[in-house]
């Protein structure tokens, strides 16, 4: 009887250190900060626009949050110029992978819309 108990000490003891080693060797998963704006400027409604727009951006950003590159996926012309200017202005934290500064791609989209114009009333 005593070597039946320590036969099952021992697996059980055996079976509780593989788990445990094996809990350890397991690689942990990578943890992704996204890149996130500090600071943004809006675009202006250009002069010559007629009526609303939508421009999208991929914003390519270094390891510090820089803004390296840009490229238009879709726009409207007459905006394109705008949201260009405007996006050079914003200021990002970089994304962070596994704590660590890394270089990232954000996507950025500027809605136009008619500008509210003020008329005084007399």
């Amino acid at each position: 009887m005593e070597r039946i108990k320590l036969a099952v000490g021992v697996f059980v003891l055996g079976s509780l250190l593989g788990v445990a080693l094996a809990k350890t060797q397991e690689p942990a998963a990578p943890s992704f900060e996204p890149a996130t704006v500090v600071e943004s400027a809006e675009p202006v409604y250009p002069a010559m626009a007629m009526g609303p727009g939508t421009v999208v951006l991929a914003v390519s950003l270094d390891g510090e949050g820089e803004v390296q590159d840009v490229k238009v996926i879709k726009d409207s012309e007459a905006f394109r110029s705008s949201a260009l200017e405007a996006i050079k202005k914003w200021k990002f934290k970089p994304a962070r992978l596994d704590g660590k500064p890394v270089p990232a791609v954000v996507p950025v989209a500027f809605s136009f819309s008619w500008p509210i114009s003020c008329t005084s009333v007399r």
